[in-house]
């Protein structure tokens, strides 16, 4: 019988050592500026963040959950890595909030118990589950989200052409392990069965250091 070994980067270990070693470029050092342009649109369309409890999943050292809570909102921020915690811990020490709060936790956002949330705030952390993994992804955020809530955030979309170029759709440079991009037409079939697509689009102004087009914009209502 053939031992199948799970690719290392469904582990907490993999994680927790790319923050140990700063191995971490997802981290931006500043809030996504597509995931807060979703939270704009989201705003325009009668549904500002101010008061609404939020997750940040796999939140890394906490740039949005902390600019979410700076808005007003009630974030709880969760990463697999201690080490990121404890760096996310030390800087809410150190950012003044009026009206909003940010709870943090360490811990498997597959195994941590789901609450109801008003919204979802998603960057970086689809496109760092695997393939074999969205569907259960989809599942999960769908325990979170209460009825009329949010799934909004900042997606690495694809063509189908690019996509299907690529081995497991990996955009790092030796073509394995996250980050793992998806494609529109995936996206719209996974989501489906739970969320309404409000809206999905190509970010107005992305990451300079990201493939220009790759963001998108992403926003859905749970049914």
């Amino acid at each position: 019988m053939t031992n199948t070994k799970s690719p290392m980067w469904l582990t907490s270990e993999y994680w927790h050592n790319r923050f140990l070693s700063s191995d971490t470029p997802w981290e931006l050092g500043h809030p996504s500026v597509v995931l807060l342009e979703a939270i704009e649109e989201l705003a325009t369309r009668g549904e500002p963040i101010r008061g609404k409890k939020i997750l940040s999943p796999g939140c890394g050292t906490g740039s949005d959950a902390l600019a979410l809570a700076q808005r007003g909102a009630h974030v709880l921020a969760i990463d697999w890595s201690p080490h990121a915690i404890v760096d996310l811990e030390g800087r809410s020490r150190n950012v003044p909030l009026t009206e909003g709060s940010v709870a943090i936790e360490s811990g498997d956002f597959f195994a941590i118990e789901a609450r109801p949330m008003d919204v979802v705030a998603e960057h970086t952390f689809f496109c760092a589950i695997d393939p074999i993994a969205r569907s259960r992804y989809v599942d999960r955020i769908s325990e979170w989200i209460s009825p009329g809530g949010y799934l909004v955030g900042n997606f690495f979309v694809l063509s189908d052409a690019e996509a299907s170029s690529l081995p497991e759709l990996s955009l790092t440079a030796v073509g394995e392990g996250p980050p793992f991009a998806t494609t529109v037409s995936e996206l719209r079939r996974l989501l489906s069965s739970y969320f309404e697509e409000i809206a999905l689009r190509p970010a107005t102004h992305g990451e300079p250091d990201r493939r220009p087009g790759m963001e998108w914009v992403g926003i859905f209502r749970r049914r």
